[in-house]
């Protein structure tokens, strides 16, 4: 995780146009479900590619919700269950059939969008502020 971060801040030096704004970019590595942030006290959290990996998924949107200044904003990756049923069909074929324990690959799977929007809305997001690509 220490070693994402410090890509991510090469990266951010690295591109001139970010790295001469005046916006205040904080790049913290903190447990989802306990953030050490004040409430209302961040404009804008991301979360790449790790829902699916966090054990107390509904816990851990209400503390985002939580920090989130009102008029925030939210953004986060994710893998929906046919993601895993895909990557595993493909890897039988490349297995040359044998099958791939497909519970491995994740945590927990989310079976439709449907499903994530209702766990961002339990955690007190705004329905007509949740954009799903």
């Amino acid at each position: 995780p220490d070693s994402m971060l410090t890509e991510a801040r090469r990266r951010i030096r690295a591109d001139s146009e970010i790295a001469s704004s005046s916006t205040k970019l904080d790049l913290v590595r903190c447990d989802v479900g306990n953030i050490p942030m004040k409430t209302d006290s961040i404009d804008a959290f991301h979360a790449g590619a790790a829902m699916h990996c966090w054990p107390e998924i509904e816990a851990s949107l209400k503390e985002i919700h939580r920090v989130i200044v009102p008029g925030g904003r939210y953004f986060a990756t994710t893998f929906l269950g046919n993601y895993f049923t895909n990557v595993a069909r493909a890897e039988t074929l490349g297995n040359g059939g044998t099958e791939v324990e497909t519970s491995m690959q994740a945590f927990q799977y989310f079976p439709s969008e449907e499903y994530l929007i209702d766990l961002l809305l339990d955690a007190g997001f705004e329905r007509e502020k949740i954009s799903l690509e």
